[in-house]
């Protein structure tokens, strides 16, 4: 049984030296029992896990020897050899800690000898003198003071000499490091040592107890002076910023530690370290040593960083515990308090920003210590209304938000410290009532909840005080936390509060309440909200509730599932019992109370809170609810579904037959899934799966192996293991079938991947490792001809995915291509690979890549490609696959570097040629893609691959020099090197002299005349190339003939040098490099890489197109990451050299450089951008601070225009920097120099200065806020309230909003109205006005949209913005002449009256109380509305007026009109009048609102229905519509007549417009047929109803309107098309699900049988639509006609939400229910199977594609679908046909009509051989687009076929064939093994040989 190996422990082995070794073996005893043999052995192994048995016998080996052993010499010798042993051993190595483990546990009496010679080692350690030896010897130090006595006891033996030791390698390290700046790897390991040495130092002084004693305090003590030379070290440290900042803190905590144990008397330690801190020290008062070794902290000018450290040490390294320093130790604790104050508003930069943050933490601890045993002055200056707690809170509560996470934690360790600081200090005193807690709490909750450290401090709060007290305040605020878990930025915090409320309140209840009845409390608080989310609450709440807290609250209480599993199973059933009465089913949006089940059970059981499967489905979940989840309409449904089935906690848990089942029928219809993500859900649970079927598998081959007789008491498994792993056998067989099959012709990209990626998983889970006795099952086996051609197939797909998928599983699998193709194909395939990588089609290029690697890998190259090879390096069968794999890649890029060279050449003759027939990066693409595969650090045929590498770099660089004149002009989008007539010629021949003087190619030195219609020829083209050998080339024998265009040469050129970008990029990382050139190890000498770089720097600098020079970016990186890691010195200062070099061009370029100064300065930004992102970020980032400064200076504004090209260059250049995530928050320290950069460039007199600010500055504003992540976000744009633009008024308005905290708008609206000018003013500026009040309305937008805001302070504060508005109510009449500023102030009143409507429903409507309407209605009486306007008049802002006015007097209307009893009384105009107004805005927004009231009477939703004000108004909206021309109007006028009951309006017709109610029809289809896509659809939905209301009101009617019903029915079918809007579409779903009872279940149909299957076909062919809010719109559709009460048995699924796919089956399975219900099966026959053949417009376009010239479109992909799948179509058809026509009782078509179609399916199938037999060799893969539509069309025409030989009774040898397609019967029966192969396998290639074997039969038959 194959069981999962533990890691195995890495062991270094130990070894000793000659000298030593000789030892040992002259001391080892002849019986190899003494200790000398025990080593001897010990030392000559070879593994180190063996040297550990070991070396743990050396005790027990001693322990026998008596005390006369110690003077034994060999003893003795021994105890010297385990000292040098210990001390050779590196620091992290086990047989360190084993050996000093072994020893402590030596005899007494072996210590003074033992110890004795370990010192002696030790001091020979101590005298080297090799600097990089001395990390070794500060490790062992290290090492020896840890839990090892004899290594303690001689570092105390040898105390002035490691502190000598010390003293002298730290200075020597220092130096050391100044010698290497700019050599980052040694520097790293330098400042390494120096912080080991650092920490190893202070070690020392805690550790040793020399240092408890006053003895070596002399001052000529060796061990003082050592002492004072470390102390002074550490100061200088502290203070050189060349160093770490990890160094200098640790130098802090040393500086600290040294005061701590040498000054004397320790009293005054406090009092001088606080003097340090405070820059107080009296010189004159402090010791001489002192001043001597720390001169500089006491006299000089001290940096912020060395105060922060010694900060650090203070609270550190001294003891605050139990008030041990007394008062002034209390002192010094507000002191550095008071310093770090002081220091937090000086510190910028983010690395010492964590540092504070936390030492302030550190500061809270050590106030908590002292606390506990303080004074009372102290508790005073700490309780929490002290300066210093303020102080802090403010610190938390400015950066609680902190991009850092690490920062944000401290803050939290900080509050939760306060709390608990206050607590001390109130020790006894009851802490809710408190008055600190409770102003504290309330603070809090008043903040809104987007603010993230609101959370933080709540949840410490809760832990303080308890949740009961915080809910007493506000029972709604779970409610709320929830409601705002919809933002994913909140919803880890949100999560964590929740979780931490709930537990607390679980434990109050359970402490307070005796009974269980409190849980019914706990769950009304925290679970009911939840469930209430899960099932009303929005798409992202649901998920993030679900992912984030469902499983914390499961976790902490699984009792409550059960709770949550009644509730939510009652909520279904409830529903399910309305959906019966109410088929319309909802969003698809809504996961409803079925999702909310399902993700409940999912988390259940992934977090082990379900017993058991069985126990699941038995008692909390039925079968058919599962199914319900696997095809609901909503993918998380599915998914959780999925989820429940696939993941568990147990990994062996036996996986059921039902879940077998269900996953098979998962599989079958989500393959297709749309979503990314869902796809990637669906492959990892499934994924899980099988590995719990491997890991189960394991378990019961185990069973079976021991065949146990009986079950244990807790067994996996109820029937006999033999049984179980023969089902999961089969079980993963179907899987399979399932799988290979969606890897049919015509598959979307979306089938094929999650198929490819989960036979992926098959293979990597079900693999067979060395060791492994038994797999339950290997997909190996499974694999045929058929599936590994489908396989190789979908290398033809236009996604690399795809490709990419493929290719991984074909080397998964141990069969390769010499299993199922013969020599013929192969050189077939290697030949289309060929011509393949030349093609002028981007993605092409890609498949020849794959298929060659495919090819190389498989070692299936022609042999002929061994001539490439030299005799000596040839290989045979048995070499090793490596070898193989490496000497089949050598001859592919020889062969490619063979033809790439000539094409090169032909593109130095002729660009214009190579551009159109051989773009040359299809073969650089292709070896890259060669090289990428194989790995590079070992090589074997190393000799071989140097001339090539050379090769390939010169060819890189000569073929960049072809194509990179048109990438480095200056406009190389639209350059082409020809023109149509002789003067363009002359001026092209001008411009290219301009742009490039020194090029060479003979189309830049002459421009071409091409005639018109010009083109060349193939042919010609051929006879002027040197001929390559016919094995490495498709010859074309037909003409091709190609026209050249600007994109086919810019392309040909940005992709060149693209591919030789990556390339290069490619070869600098997986080359090894010659570090001398003599070197033979090494592919790349240090020369190519510096001519590398050079390409680099030039090809960036130069380039204009953004495609070339971003992808010169990505292979650049590549470098450079490679240069920072190389040990060559040399090559690793290059980019620092590089950098200085381009900031020296920038610096002095003018506009004649040619450097890029426009288009964002093209590649340069790229260039810095990658030397700087590679620098080390553990390092000082010496080479970004010194480019900062710089870009910086030139940023800034100059005097001189003719410099202005440097400032520019820097901005582009500051901006790319500043959005490079990977510089992260190195860079904040300059956003205040590049915001002031940016903002001084708006004023620049020059138009590319300004634009590169602006560029500059958006870069900013998302560094600073982050990014964008709302469509409707406000920017953060400064106040231009009174600008004259008004564009920038409305900007201005809009960006104040964020500012003004919520509580403050109504005092800022206050403010504003009050700064308007009054009636009476002479001199006001309307700019001014309407500025206020665009911000005003603003303002009062955002508090009327805020939440959580008591009902009662919300009417008070809006009351008093009334009155104000009433103050200055002039604005709003004739008095202002300015229109807009009219407009703006009646929106506010507008805004108003919503507002306090909406407040206020029961009490007194206050805008009634304060004459509010009053004022209304003398606004509108003096309005335009009334009076009218004068002819002609014209003036600005009156569109905006008279909407803002007609608003306004609808809310009047509306108004008045519940006041009075629906009656419109005191109303100064009326709703007719309004909809007579000659103004399209104000008839517009009246329809508008109208059609609001009728929506919402229509759906119910109304609260008293239709108001009678708008009662028989049918004839008013009749009149309307037959007038009315303005578009919009017109159709919300169709819509409201769309909306009320045509019983109430159709009759009237013929009297108001003079129409019958068959003319209305008729007219209402006319205007659905002739008018535009909204208008028309209305019409649609408009005349469909008509047509519902005449059928069933009257039965004669029928007759009367058959034509026009007929009319109807073609209007519907071309309303479905594709080409037509998604609008139109969708009103064809809604028709067909309103009439779908009417027409198309009708157990007695209505229409004629042909047009009942048209208006079917038409729902099938929306369910297949590409448009997915199509397909979700018709699956509706299908969900009404199957719960009908004449279909609802059809199929199981009835009123339920299904997705499309399913939809499809499910349609067809209805519609073949309702055929034999209506018993026309036999006369509906004939159409299904022309629906299954396809229109004969499908087999035209293949003929036509197989004999047209092809022409070459660049851009143009092959078919792309990404749903609709024509033969997932005629499956379903195909299998509900042969469902149906197995039943008895029916009669066949007419012999006349077999006939027919048996003839036309036998013409069809002779098309299809010839077709087929006219493809090229490889034509999946030359002709991919041809031969797939003649695949489809071919399985097609079989399907035909199959029926046909049915219903001729033709069984017997068809009877395989037939099983193809009953994929049910295939699902039902999983535990059969896989059928045999497809007939097709066996009957040949794609030559019609399937057609034949059909049309025998059928010939007979006709």
């Amino acid at each position: 049984m194959g069981v999962k190996k533990k890691k195995e422990m890495q062991v270094a082995v130990l070894t000793i030296c000659h000298q030593d070794l000789e030892t040992l073996k002259s001391f080892a005893d002849v019986e190899g029992k003494n200790l000398a043999s025990l080593l001897l052995r010990c030392v000559q192994l070879t593994d180190g896990v063996s040297q550990i048995h070991y070396v743990k016998q050396i005790v027990p080996l001693l322990e026998k020897v008596d005390e006369n052993g110690m003077c034994d010499p060999t003893i003795q010798s021994c105890l010297d050899i385990l000292a040098g042993i210990y001390l050779s051993l590196s620091l992290k190595n086990p047989l360190k800690k084993v050996l000093a483990s072994s020893l402590n546990s030596l005899p007494e009496f072996f210590l003074p000898e033992a110890v004795h010679r370990f010192t002696s080692r030790l001091q020979e350690e101590l005298n080297t003198t090799d600097l990089y030896s001395y990390r070794k010897v500060i490790d062992n130090i290290s090492s020896c003071m840890e839990n090892f006595n004899l290594g303690r006891a001689g570092v105390n033996n040898l105390l002035k000499n490691v502190l000598h030791f010390l003293q002298k390698s730290l200075i020597e390290i220092v130096e050391e490091n100044r010698k290497c700046a700019g050599n980052h790897i040694i520097q790293t390991q330098l400042m390494n040592d120096l912080l080991v040495g650092i920490r190893v130092s202070m070690m020392l002084v805690q550790k040793v107890q020399d240092f408890q004693g006053n003895l070596w305090k002399a001052s000529n003590s060796p061990m003082w002076q050592n002492m004072c030379g470390l102390l002074s070290i550490f100061t200088k440290f502290l203070s050189d910023d060349d160093l770490l900042q990890t160094v200098q803190s640790t130098s802090g905590l040393a500086i600290i530690l040294f005061i701590k144990t040498m000054f004397h008397p320790s009293e005054k330690i406090p009092h001088l370290i606080s003097s340090v801190l405070l820059h107080s020290v009296d010189c004159t008062s402090v010791p001489e040593w002192f001043m001597s070794s720390c001169r500089s902290l006491c006299c000089g000018n001290v940096s912020g960083s060395a105060v922060l450290f010694l900060c650090q040490g203070t609270l550190a390294m001294l003891d605050w515990q139990n008030g041990s320093m007394g008062r002034s130790g209390e002192a010094l604790l507000l002191d550095t308090a008071h310093v770090l104050f002081t220091l937090s508003s000086q510190i910028k930069e983010p690395t010492l920003e964590m540092f504070l943050s936390r030492i302030m933490a550190s500061w809270t601890n050590s106030a908590i210590q002292v606390l506990e045993s303080s004074s009372p002055s102290l508790r005073d200056s700490l309780n929490g209304n002290s300066s210093i707690v303020g102080r802090l809170l403010e610190y938390v509560y400015t950066h609680w938000e902190h991009p850092l996470d690490a920062l944000r934690h401290q803050t939290k360790i900080m509050f939760k410290n306060l709390l608990q600081m206050h607590r001390l200090t109130v020790e006894g005193a009851v802490l809710v009532p408190d008055p600190f807690f409770v102003k504290l709490t309330e603070s809090l909750l008043r903040l809104e909840w987007h603010i993230k450290g609101k959370y933080m401090c709540l949840g410490c709060l809760v832990e303080c005080i308890g949740i009961e007290h915080i809910l007493a305040i506000d029972k709604t605020i779970p409610s709320q936390i929830l409601e705002v878990m919809g933002d994913q930025s909140l919803v880890p915090y949100a999560s964590d509060l929740l979780e931490t409320m709930f537990k607390n309140h679980k434990s109050h209840l359970k402490s307070q309440t005796a009974e269980s009845s409190w849980i019914d409390q706990w769950h009304e608080t925290w679970v009911s909200p939840l469930l209430f989310i899960l099932c009303e609450g929005n798409l992202d709440q649901k998920s993030y509730v679900i992912d984030y807290y469902l499983p914390k609250l499961l976790s902490y209480s699984p009792e409550s599932l059960q709770y949550m599993v009644k509730i939510l199973q009652t909520s279904i059933d409830a529903k399910t019992g309305q959906e019966q009465s109410f088929p319309s089913l909802g969003s698809c949006n809504s996961r409803g109370a079925l999702g909310a089940l399902m993700a409940c059970l999912r988390i259940a059981r992934a977090h082990g809170h379900l017993q058991s499967a069985t126990d699941t489905w038995e008692n909390l979940v039925s079968g058919a609810r599962i199914k319900q989840g696997l095809i609901h309409q909503h993918c998380q449904v599915r998914i959780d579904t999925l989820g429940l089935l696939c993941e568990s906690n147990r990994s062996t848990e036996i996986v059921s037959m039902e879940e077998m089942q269900w996953i098979q029928f998962f599989i079958t219809y989500n393959l297709n899934s749309q979503s990314p993500g869902v796809r990637q859900q669906i492959c990892s649970l499934l994924k899980k799966l099988f590995c719990r079927i491997q890991e189960s598998s394991q378990v019961l081959y185990k069973l079976e192996q021991n065949k146990s007789k009986h079950e244990p008491e807790k067994e996996l498994t109820k029937q006999h293991p033999s049984v179980s792993l023969q089902q999961y056998k089969n079980f993963m067989s179907s899987i399979c079938n399932s799988l290979f099959e969606a890897l049919f012709p015509g598959s979307s990209y979306s089938t094929r991947f999650s198929a490819l990626t989960i036979l992926g998983s098959i293979a990597e889970v079900f693999h067979v490792p060395e060791g492994r006795i038994y797999t339950v099952y290997q997909l190996n086996h499974d694999i045929d001809v058929g599936r590994f051609q489908a396989l190789m197939e979908c290398f033809t797909s236009t996604f690399e995915d795809v490709k990419m998928l493929a290719f991984d599983l074909l080397m998964k699998l141990s069969k390769t291509a010499v299993h199922f193709q013969d020599s013929e194909k192969l050189q077939g395939l290697f030949q289309a690979a060929l011509a393949l990588s030349t093609s002028t089609k981007p993605y092409d290029c890609v498949t020849a890549s794959y298929l060659l690697n495919f090819l190389i890998w498989q070692d299936a190259l022609p042999s002929s490609l061994s001539a490439y090879l030299t005799q000596q390096v040839a290989c045979g069968d048995g070499d090793r696959p490596a070898t193989v794999v490496e000497r089949n890649t050598l001859m592919v890029i020889k062969c490619l570097m063979e033809n790439l060279e000539e094409e090169v050449y032909q593109a130095e003759n002729s660009l214009l040629q190579a551009a159109a027939s051989f773009p040359m990066y299809g073969r650089v693409h292709c070896i890259t893609g060669a090289l990428q595969k194989l790995s590079l650090n070992s090589l074997q045929l190393v000799s071989e691959w140097r001339p090539v590498v050379e090769k390939l770099l010169l060819m890189s660089y000569r073929l960049s020099t072809v194509v990179s004149p048109v990438i480095q002009s200056s406009s190389p989008e639209g350059l082409i090197p020809m023109d149509t007539d002789s003067e363009s010629a002359s001026r092209l021949q001008m411009i290219l002299n301009e742009i490039q003087p020194r090029d060479t190619n003979d189309y830049f030195n002459q421009a071409k005349i091409l005639k018109e219609h010009d083109s060349f020829d193939m042919k010609d083209l051929n006879a002027s190339v040197v001929n390559i050998d016919i094995s490495t080339e498709i010859k074309g024998k037909e003409v091709k003939t190609c026209d050249v265009t600007a994109q086919m040469v810019l392309v040909c050129c940005w992709r060149s040098m693209k591919e030789v970008a990556l390339l290069l990029g490619t070869l600098c990382q997986l080359l090894p490099m010659q570090p001398v050139p003599e070197s033979s190890d090494g592919l790349l000498t240090v020369e190519q890489v510096k001519e590398i770089g050079d390409y680099f720097k030039q090809h960036l600098l130069q380039s204009r197109h953004r495609g070339a020079f971003e992808l010169a970016y990505t292979g650049f990186v590549k470098l450079t990451e490679v240069l920072n890691r190389c040990p060559n010195v040399s090559l690793q200062k290059l980019p620092e050299q590089w950098l200085w070099s381009v900031l020296e061009e920038i610096k002095c370029s003018d506009p004649s450089s040619k450097l890029c100064a426009t288009r964002r300065s093209a590649g340069i930004p790229f260039y810095i951008q990658a030397l700087l992102a590679s620098e080390p970020k553990k390092g000082k980032m010496d080479l970004l601070k010194i480019t900062m400064k710089e870009l910086i200076s030139l940023a800034g504004p100059t005097d001189d225009l003719q410099s202005t090209v440097p400032q520019v260059h820097a901005l582009n250049i500051l901006r790319a920097l500043f959005r490079d995530t990977r510089l992260g928050e190195n860079i904040i320290p300059y956003v205040a120099d590049g915001a002031k950069a940016a903002i001084l460039g708006f004023t620049s007199p020059v138009w590319a200065v300004r634009n590169s600010s602006t560029l500059l500055f958006s870069a900013l504003i998302t560094r600073i806020f982050g990014v964008k992540r709302a469509k409707d976000e406000l920017s953060k744009t400064n106040r231009c309230g009174h600008s004259p633009v008004y564009h920038s008024r409305e900007m201005a308005a809009r960006a104040l909003v964020p500012f003004v905290m919520i509580d403050h708008i109504p005092n800022t609206i206050r403010t504003l109205l009050a700064t308007l000018p009054s009636c009476t003013d002479q001199c006001f500026r309307q700019n001014h006005i309407h500025g206020t009040l665009l911000q005003v309305f603003h303002l009062l937008q955002a508090y009327s949209d805020s939440k959580h805001r008591t009902n009662s302070d919300f009417q008070h504060e809006l009351t008093d913005i009334t009155v104000c508005t009433k103050a200055k109510l002039w604005l709003a009449k004739r008095q202002n002449p300015c229109l807009v500023t009219r407009a703006v102030y009646i929106d506010i009143l507008f805004l108003l009256t919503c507002c306090l409507n909406k407040s206020v429903k029961d009490n007194q409507p206050v805008l009634e109380s304060l004459g509010f309407w009053e004022e209304v209605r003398g606004i509108i009486s003096g309005s335009e509305l009334i009076t009218g306007f004068p002819c002609a008049f014209k003036a600005p802002g009156l569109p905006q007026y008279l909407e803002s006015l007609t608003r306004l007097t609808i809310a009047a209307v509306w108004a008045a009109a519940a006041k009075s009893g629906e009656r419109e009384r005191d109303v100064p105009i009326s709703f007719s009048q309004l909809l007579e107004s000659a103004f399209p805005e104000v008839r517009s927004l009246t329809l508008e609102a109208l059609l609001e009231k009728f929506l919402s009477a229509a759906s119910g939703l109304g609260e008293k229905g239709l108001p009678p004000l708008l009662c028989n108004m049918g004839e008013k909206f009749l009149l309307l519509a037959m007038k009315e021309n303005h578009p919009e109007c017109f159709c919300k006028i169709l819509k409201i007549l769309h909306c009320m009951d045509p019983g109430e309006w159709l009759p009237q017709t013929e009297h108001c417009v003079h129409l019958t109610p068959k003319e209305f029809l008729i007219w209402t289809m006319d205007v659905a047929s002739n008018e535009r896509s909204e208008i028309q659809s209305v019409a649609l939905r408009l005349a469909s109803k008509v047509i519902s209301h005449l059928m069933q009101t009257c039965v004669e009617n029928r007759e009367l309107i058959a034509a026009e019903l007929k009319q109807w029915v073609q209007l519907v079918i071309l309303s479905c098309e594709d080409h037509l809007p998604t609008e139109s579409r969708l009103a064809v779903v809604e028709v067909l699900t309103s009439t779908a009872p009417l027409f198309l279940t009708n157990p007695h149909p209505i229409l004629e049988l042909q047009d009942t299957l048209a208006l079917w076909k038409c729902v099938l062919t929306l369910l297949q639509s590409e448009e997915q809010a199509v397909r979700d719109a018709a699956t509706e559709t299908v969900t009404t006609a199957m719960s009908q009460e004449n279909t609802c048995q059809s199929t199981e699924f009835a009123f339920c939400q299904v997705d499309a796919s399913i939809a499809l089956a499910l349609a067809l399975a209805v519609l073949c229910d309702l055929l034999q219900q209506w018993n026309q099966l036999a006369p509906g026959l004939p159409i299904l199977l022309r629906w299954l053949l396809g229109d004969g417009d499908d087999l035209v376009v293949c003929v036509e594609s197989m004999h047209q010239v092809e022409e070459d479109y660049l851009f143009e992909k092959a078919e792309v679908n990404f749903w609709a799948e024509t033969l997932i179509f005629v499956k379903y058809l195909c299998k509900h046909l042969f469902c149906l026509l197995s039943k008895s009782g029916w009669r066949l078509p007419s012999p006349e009509m077999l006939c027919h179609l048996q003839r036309m399916v036998s013409e069809q199938c002779r098309l299809l051989s010839q077709l087929f037999r006219e493809l090229p060799p490889a034509a999946e893969f030359v002709k991919t687009v041809e031969f797939t539509r003649l695949r489809i069309q071919e399985e097609r025409t079989l399907a035909c076929l199959k029926l046909l030989a049915f219903l001729e009774g033709k069984e017997g040898e068809d009877t395989l064939v037939l099983s193809v397609w009953d994929s049910s019967a295939e699902a039902r029966q999983l535990t059969l093994p896989r059928t045999e192969q497809h007939v097709e396998e066996n009957l040949g290639d794609w030559d019609g040989g399937m057609c034949g074997f059909f049309l025998t039969n059928l010939q007979e038959t006709c």
